[in-house]
């Protein structure tokens, strides 16, 4: 009987505590002693504690969306990729329980007396809890592409070559009549350094470039629009006679002046270089003329030196008008109509060297117009002013007639009884336009 308390004592009626996720639970006590003074079980180990759960990565941010491609326009740079979440630090393990002490052995018994109960075995203690792993932190968001998720809206141009221009060609045909005496309809831009370098520059330096005065919108009207060439006097750039172009531009004309204070010089001259430019600016995706040139209407004016390197362009088959102002020479390979003007009060090139011209012409319409009160010089307006002078009024007419087509101002110059062949002002010879 005795040993079979014993044995049950060992086998410990009062069960171990276990460790839980949080901490193992305190052992339980031993048995009391038996009356016959048996061993207290030793309290069971605590179980350890279990491991806290690792933290969970944090999820990888988002790449940003990359930028669509703008109308055959240029794409938005994609986002950045987020930056991934870093991984949670796992939990540490709960430290084990300690194991609970044994009762002490009761005495013996003496006599038939009980002996006396050995002691409680003490509890192990609480397994210390794994600490809860640390959460992954969230990935970075990725950047938004540039110009937000649609691409900056792509620029314009054919083919997508950024030309703001570009778009159907424009249609060749005669332009709206207009007064040539004021601004026409279009607004102007003045474009300075365009082109090639052509002809000679001061003192043996670089060849000087061109300057362009057009239309600022092409595509206004949907016309072709024509060229003028032009010649600057000796010593003089395009801004001195700055009124005149920008009135020509205003009228639809697209004009390429040499910024050469020697236009007569260089080869192929600058006047005839300019307008190789052009031409092929009108069939260049990339340029603002791309199909906005009338190819078969290019006219050549210029002033003095200008004037005489103005006979010398018209001999290249492609100018169709000149109109050569203080200064001419002979040319008798021109391709269409001429107006040669002098100045009735000019000594620097009077109007017997032009007669010498217009004398020399004889397989084209030609127009000698001295106007009377003009000496080399003052006919020419200056500054910022919009408004021109007789001289500038006529060749504007007479470019428009030429080049744009404008029968409504032929009668100025054709027939029998032309306007400026009644006006007192002017003094005109004619060969092949009584029609």
């Amino acid at each position: 009987m005795r040993h079979l308390l014993a044995t049950l004592a060992a086998i410990g009626l009062g069960a171990a505590g276990c460790g839980s996720s949080t901490g193992g639970s305190n052992a339980t006590a031993g048995t009391t002693g038996s009356v016959a003074g048996t061993t207290g079980s030793a309290g069971t180990s605590g179980s350890a504690g279990t491991s806290g759960s690792a933290g969970t990565s944090g999820s990888a941010g988002t790449s940003g969306s990359a930028g669509t491609t703008g109308s055959a326009g240029t794409t938005g740079s994609a986002g950045t990729t987020g930056s991934a979440g870093t991984t949670g630090a796992a939990g540490t393990t709960g430290a084990a329980g300690t194991t609970g002490s044994a009762g002490t052995t009761g005495s013996a018994g003496r006599g038939g007396i009980s002996g006396s109960a050995g002691t409680t075995g003490r509890g192990g203690t609480t397994g210390r809890g794994g600490t809860t792993g640390a959460a992954g932190t969230t990935g970075a968001a990725g950047t938004t592409g540039a110009a937000g998720t649609t691409g900056a809206a792509g620029t314009t141009g054919a083919a997508g070559s950024g030309n703001a221009d570009a778009g159907a060609a424009c249609t060749i045909g005669a332009f709206p009549a207009a007064d040539p005496s004021k601004p026409g309809p279009f607004a102007t831009v003045t474009e300075n350094n365009v082109g090639p370098a052509a002809g000679v520059g001061v003192d043996g330096g670089a060849a000087p470039m061109f300057t362009m005065f057009r239309p600022m919108d092409l595509k206004q009207g949907g016309l072709c629009h024509p060229v003028i060439t032009w010649g600057n006097g000796t010593g003089s750039t395009p801004n001195l006679y700055g009124v005149l172009l920008r009135h020509f531009a205003s009228h639809g004309f697209v004009v390429i002046a040499s910024n050469s204070t020697n236009v007569a010089q260089g080869d192929p001259q600058p006047m005839v270089a300019g307008v190789t430019w052009v031409l092929a600016q009108n069939a260049d995706p990339s340029s603002v003329l791309y199909q906005r040139i009338d190819t078969t209407h290019i006219g050549a004016t210029g002033h003095s030196q200008g004037g005489f390197a103005t006979t010398t362009a018209g001999g290249d088959a492609r100018i169709t008008t000149i109109a050569p102002l203080c200064g001419a020479q002979n040319q008798r390979n021109l391709h269409g109509p001429a107006m040669l003007f002098c100045g009735g009060m000019d000594t620097t090139v009077p109007c017997s060297t032009i007669m010498n011209a217009y004398n020399g012409i004889s397989n084209q319409p030609v127009m000698l117009a001295s106007y009377l009160a003009a000496d080399h010089a003052n006919w020419i307006s200056f500054g910022n002013s919009t408004t021109v002078k007789p001289v500038e009024v006529a060749t504007t007419a007479w470019m428009r007639v030429h080049l744009m087509g404008d029968t409504a101002l032929r009668g100025r110059f054709y027939g029998a009884s032309c306007t400026l062949c009644q006006d007192a002002a002017w003094s005109v010879m004619r060969k092949m336009m009584d029609q």
